[in-house]
């Protein structure tokens, strides 16, 4: 701050020496460059080398959305628990390959949740039995937006621009809200003893889902415009074409342009029931990100992103997002 005044006093004597200082108009625009992820500074690709490298990422217990269920059974809660996985990636030999090693992941789990998380978009298990594993690799954080539609006269959500092939639905707003891109693994499972070491193999130039389709967009929406601040969970449905199936070169601009990647591991019932393929069952045990990764002990509050030290390991249902502040649709 010290610094900060001297600048401002020497500017301001300048100013005063040549009869005072004059603003020439706003500045000239500026143009933000094409993130590359090298360190001009470093003279190094920091995080993620083009084409082909590899790197790991720390799964941890705790990383879930609002009104998820969050796993946390015993065998994850011992002290020697740990989980990690690596991605290595190659556009020369067209392929990408996730590699993940477990100590502590529940075998053929069950729960049921108290109350149903479906909603007049999205269908979900109330209860799994005898549960398996599935990875989810968010290629996309955020970095791109889909167009939602709205009920010009009531206001109430319709759907997004992927699950109305009609187009735009007559009498509606048009709303672009900010989107991740997942895609899946194969369903698998550990020993009883809770370990697994598990590999899968992606195209570079196309990373399709289990089903062998573009994979699933998903956002944080309000399902009304009367409470635009309350949010939730969106997904596409039946599977993206593969023609929008995201490849690694944009992961890859996911990662230097600061937005990250993210693994996930859902319980997922088996087999699926046709309205979950190709998206995940909203009860999530190991994930991680990339290159941000929460440090061991800590855990993240889903609406506001702040970190606390965790005080308890247990699974649990997290709370959804708070209730709107405003209601634009009351009487005033």
């Amino acid at each position: 701050m010290s610094l900060l005044r001297t600048l401002t006093r020497a500017l301001l004597v300048v100013g005063s020496m040549q009869g005072g200082l004059a603003l020439a108009g706003p500045p000239a625009p500026l143009t933000p460059r094409t993130p590359t992820g090298f360190s001009t500074v470093e003279q190094r690709y920091v995080y993620a080398q083009p084409d082909e490298g590899s790197f790991e990422i720390p799964l941890r217990t705790g990383g879930v959305a609002p009104g998820e269920v969050l796993i946390e059974e015993p065998v994850m809660c011992r002290p020697d628990a740990k989980a990690k996985a690596r991605l290595t990636y190659s556009k020369s030999r067209n392929e990408v390959v996730l590699e993940a090693d477990f100590d502590g992941l529940p075998y053929r789990m069950s729960y049921t949740r108290p109350v149903d998380l479906s909603t007049p978009y999205n269908q979900f298990p109330v209860s799994v039995q005898n549960g398996k594993w599935q990875f989810w690799f968010v290629g996309r954080m955020l970095n791109f937006d889909t167009t939602y539609y709205y009920d010009a006269t009531t206001l109430q959500l319709i759907g997004s621009q992927y699950d109305l092939p009609g187009g735009p639905p007559p009498n509606s707003i048009a709303v672009p809200i900010a989107t991740l891109h997942m895609t899946s693994t194969p369903l698998f499972e550990g020993t009883p003893d809770g370990k697994a070491s598990v590999r899968f193999t992606f195209r570079y130039d196309q990373l399709l889902d289990e089903q062998g389709k573009g994979g699933v967009f998903f956002s944080f929406v309000p399902y009304s415009l009367c409470k635009p601040d309350e949010y939730g969970l969106y997904y596409t449905n039946g599977g993206l074409p593969t023609s929008l199936a995201m490849n690694f070169d944009q992961v890859l601009e996911s990662i230097w342009g600061g937005y990250g990647l993210a693994l996930a591991v859902s319980l997922e019932p088996d087999p699926k029931p046709s309205y979950l393929l190709s998206r995940d069952n909203p009860m999530i045990g190991w994930g991680g990100g990339y290159p941000a990764s929460r440090p061991p002990g800590y855990e993240v509050n889903p609406v506001n992103g702040t970190l606390s030290l965790k005080t308890m390991c247990g699974t649990r249902i997290v709370p959804p997002f708070p209730p709107a502040y405003y209601n634009r649709c009351a009487p005033q």
